[in-house]
């Protein structure tokens, strides 16, 4: 085949746009958000956390946000439901802390991700140092209750011939399940699996994804689309009991105290289009959004302290559980009471001028604000000498700093996503597809509706009345034009529309 008969790229065609004059293009559709990122607030984290988080972001070559927002998620889940934080006895929360990390491929958000995920994997394997041991152990075990119940045999035999009533059998588990290795976190679970894993280490745990797309996107594909897994990952955020009853299910799970944070990384155009997706059913209100600007790649000048790091998150590990399963509640200070009440007020008048995503993730504030000050109080105290009294109050101190992290930080980060996710969805997915046009190596003269719908690598809008809108948004921002036209000059007009040959020459 010949250059010339060659077939056009798919969602290409051939055909010349008529030759009109157009208008410069509107290139906001491609810019940065009007919202920009706010830097983290000083004095939030203790001291030598701050140091780590500074160190391990300048070897990461991140954002120092994305290092600290992924750190006190997973601290969060390392404490678990070790302890609790209460201001009065109808209020508790658990440390969970579920955490998007947002940016651009090459952002820095994966190597940051690396940075906190390298303490706790050396952290879980020092937990299973004594796998080996426990697994002799449950050796030994089987083949003594197995050795019982054969005499246990042979005494109800026994028993039988001579009329008797035969002796209960001893005590023991006729079904030993061999030991599991202690978990802290997993990269990747259906929610069958995730209960189970509840079950066998009720702590906690974090589950970890490099791409949260990949879990938003796989919802209920095991429970046939019948809605089952985002009402587990809600209960999973509030510690609260998992008891599910299943026709099939011969051996039941009963999770006291159900908790999972969730960790993970997203891209800008993913956020809109799955977390900020459907229905409000308050999945997304249980996120913080960090979303830093991208830094330009440097050669590091020095390198974290990883060993004091991982002794000091395993020192929150190590807090005494005395009645486990029953979290250990931690009351605030009477001051730190007062903090959390004015914080309060402060948010429920942010609640009466907002709608919408916005409105459901301030609700969540007071208790993020609870969650996040037991976590600051608990980092405090692992960075203090050995021998250290564990605090038996969460600080006013510790209230504080979780408020002006939340103030300062996770507020105009969460108006940064929500803004642009707010946009009408035609707007959202004309700024898609007008991304996925200058992404191309060579600008298109033409495309096709159609055929831009069914491309494997395309702008990702497959119904045809979202594309037709988006190409009309597309249309009053001078990016594109109807140019309908005839395969052979006979049949139905195909959806074809002129690109507007300036956005190249117009891009910065």
């Amino acid at each position: 085949m010949n250059e010339m008969s060659k077939p056009a790229p798919l969602g290409f065609t051939e055909h010349q746009p008529a030759g009109e004059v157009w208008a410069a293009p509107d290139l906001s559709l491609i810019r940065q958000e009007a919202v920009s990122a706010p830097p983290l607030p000083a004095g939030v984290l203790p001291v030598r956390w701050a140091e780590w988080v500074k160190d391990a972001a300048e070897g990461a070559g991140a954002p120092p946000a994305f290092i600290a927002c992924a750190m006190l998620s997973a601290a969060g889940a390392v404490i678990g439901n070790s302890r609790w934080a209460s201001p009065w006895p109808s209020w508790r929360e658990p440390p969970a802390l579920n955490v998007a990390l947002i940016g651009k491929p090459s952002s820095g958000k994966s190597p940051a991700l690396d940075q906190v995920v390298a303490l706790l994997t050396r952290l879980e394997a020092d937990l299973n140092e004594d796998f080996q041991d426990r697994r002799r152990e449950s050796v030994r075990t089987g083949k003594e209750y197995a050795e019982k119940m054969r005499l246990y045999d042979l005494e109800v035999k026994e028993a039988v011939s001579r009329g008797t009533p035969p002796p209960l059998p001893p005590l023991g588990d006729d079904a030993a399940k061999p030991p599991q290795r202690r978990r802290i976190y997993s990269t990747e679970s259906t929610t069958e699996k995730a209960a189970r894993l509840a079950e066998a280490n009720p702590r906690g745990l974090l589950l970890q994804r490099d791409e949260l797309a990949g879990w938003i996107a796989s919802m209920d594909r095991y429970s046939g689309g019948a809605g089952g897994d985002r009402p587990f990952w809600l209960q999973a955020y509030g510690g609260r009991a998992w008891a599910p009853d299943r026709i099939k299910d011969d051996n039941p799970i009963f999770v006291p105290h159900l908790l999972w944070a969730v960790l993970g990384t997203i891209q800008p155009d993913r956020v809109s289009t799955l977390m900020m997706a459907g229905d409000d059913d308050g999945l997304t209100a249980r996120f913080l959004y960090c979303w830093p600007e991208p830094l330009p790649p440097r050669r590091p000048a020095r390198h974290a302290d990883n060993e004091a790091a991982f002794h000091r998150l395993a020192r929150l590990r190590a807090l005494a559980w005395d009645d486990a399963p029953e979290p250990k509640v931690m009351p605030l200070t009477e001051r730190a009471v007062d903090a959390l009440q004015e914080w309060r007020l402060q948010v429920a008048e942010m609640e009466d001028s907002t709608a919408g995503l916005m409105l459901s993730w301030l609700g969540k504030l007071p208790g993020m604000a609870l969650r996040l000050a037991l976590i600051l109080e608990l980092l405090a105290w692992s960075e203090a000498e050995g021998g250290t009294a564990e605090p038996e109050a969460i600080s006013e101190r510790s209230l504080v700093a979780a408020v002006t992290f939340l103030e300062g930080f996770a507020l105009p980060m969460a108006r940064r996503t929500f803004g642009a996710a707010a946009l009408p969805e035609a707007e959202r997915d004309a700024r898609r597809l007008a991304r996925w046009l200058v992404r191309q190596p060579t600008m298109p003269e033409i495309v096709n509706a159609k055929e831009l719908r069914r491309m494997a690598q395309g702008p990702a809008i497959p119904d045809a009345e979202r594309m037709e809108a988006a190409l009309r948004e597309l249309e009053a921002a001078q990016w594109v034009r109807e140019a309908p036209s005839r395969a052979g000059g006979k049949g139905r007009q195909r959806k074809d529309w002129a690109v507007n040959p300036g956005i190249r020459d117009a891009l910065p």
